[in-house]
């Protein structure tokens, strides 16, 4: 993985049925995280087989040992507008392509407004269908928890240059 090169991104189920895929540029690799970026109208394709392009400038953070990504949403003039907070497992890689499995509870921060917990209705449901333990449960709302408050003071960087 090299600064520069495109990698296919998956978002997965827990059960590892892909639900959306697309392309990113890797702008930075450290020891402890990859971060990509996608300018808007970059294709997504959807579990239905759709393929849409997204509307905003995309920079997204994946840490390799937290349980939680990270999505700053440029509008197309470069103004912050949202930042996204998917509670998942650590990104995986396997031969050019970076997947992680979704749990379904996210935090959303419209900015300048306060980062809130979403679907929440969502996560009860997946946590139905794959049998989260209890133990499970507690630690994807711990990092539910960290992810609020990484999201309440989140300083973004600069819009990306494509």
């Amino acid at each position: 993985m090299n600064v520069g090169e495109l990698i296919k991104v998956q978002a997965r189920k827990t059960d590892g049925t892909v639900y959306r895929s697309w392309q990113a540029t890797i702008e930075s690799v450290t020891t402890d995280s990859i971060v990509t970026i996608a300018p808007a109208g970059s294709a997504v394709f959807n579990i239905k087989g759709e393929n849409y392009p997204i509307r905003h400038h995309y920079r997204s953070y994946y840490w390799f040992e937290k349980f939680y990504n990270l999505i700053e949403i440029f509008e197309p003039s470069g103004e912050l507008f949202h930042i996204y907070i998917n509670i998942a497992a650590p990104p995986e890689f396997e031969s050019g392509l970076m997947s992680f499995k979704d749990h379904e509870l996210d935090v959303s921060r419209y900015v300048p407004k306060p980062a809130e917990l979403v679907d929440e209705d969502e996560f009860a449901e997946a946590a139905v269908k794959y049998q989260y333990s209890k133990e499970f449960q507690e630690k994807m709302y711990a990092a539910a928890n960290e992810a609020l408050d990484l999201a309440n003071h989140w300083q973004a960087r600069p819009v990306p240059v494509f």
